[in-house]
């Protein structure tokens, strides 16, 4: 049935115009938003923290820290987001999630590719994981979509199935970031067949928002246990110190 529906979805929207997934005004032919959302969108370029690539107000040099990162260095190696998260860059992955508009998984991919770093050989793109029961309703993952369509833009390999999420976590809403870490403890882990295989390697973690990074610390975790040597997190939107919101 979630098959059928999403199949239903997807044909609905190639039939009807293309709207701006952000008001839902049709657009013009050759851009998915509308001129007023495109200049709304608050786009992250550096200057940024070396560690977090949280904004900086000013350039304070290359490889520069913020004091966050300073004092607990990340687990990760850098964060790369298209765009901050408010409430319009939201929407956006709100009908992804949620609505079945699979095509914005291509446009998010395209802000996104901007970021990749020069040097791409070894680098395999990866999915924050569903659990099994959220697939099933959902039809698909929404990152995997992200992540497949950032593969095809880039030619960097996709690898769908490198972790596994195997505790369906709580609606993570109104939950402080002590609350989304226990929330998300032991929630995931690498397959298997990829265990023996990830030393060294260099991962690019794909994830539609970061908002405390609860969920995207335990993936990060587990691969770091098992191996990997470098691993930067893309996503759609993110939170600014301060501002955190939503769901992951």
């Amino acid at each position: 049935m979630a098959i059928t529906r999403h199949i239903f979805r997807a044909a609905l929207n190639w039939a009807l115009p293309e709207r701006c997934p952000c008001c839902g005004t049709i657009t013009p032919a050759g851009g998915p938003f509308c001129a007023d959302c495109w200049q709304q969108l608050q786009f992250l370029a550096p200057p940024w923290c070396h560690g977090c690539a949280m904004p900086f107000e000013y350039d304070r040099g290359a490889q520069s820290y913020c004091a966050a990162c300073l004092a607990k260095p990340p687990k990760h190696d850098g964060i790369r987001a298209a765009v901050k998260y408010d409430d319009l860059s939201a929407k956006v992955a709100l009908r992804l999630k949620y609505s079945g508009k699979i095509g914005l998984a291509r446009v998010i991919a395209q802000q996104l590719v901007r970021h990749l770093p020069e040097q791409r050989d070894n680098i395999i793109i990866t999915p924050v994981p569903l659990h099994w029961t959220r697939m099933w309703s959902r039809s698909f993952n929404q990152s995997a979509l992200i992540g497949r369509a950032l593969s095809a833009q880039s030619g960097i390999a996709f690898v769908p199935d490198i972790l596994v999420r195997h505790k369906r976590t709580p609606s993570m809403r109104g939950l402080n970031a002590k609350g989304r870490r226990k929330a998300v403890g032991q929630a995931f882990s690498v397959h298997p067949k990829w265990q023996s295989r990830l030393k060294g390697s260099h991962i690019i973690l794909i994830d539609d928002v970061l908002t405390t990074g609860a969920t995207s610390d335990g993936c990060i975790s587990v691969l770091k246990r098992s191996g990997a040597s470098w691993i930067q997190l893309f996503c759609w939107a993110r939170a600014l110190r301060g501002e955190s919101a939503g769901q992951n």
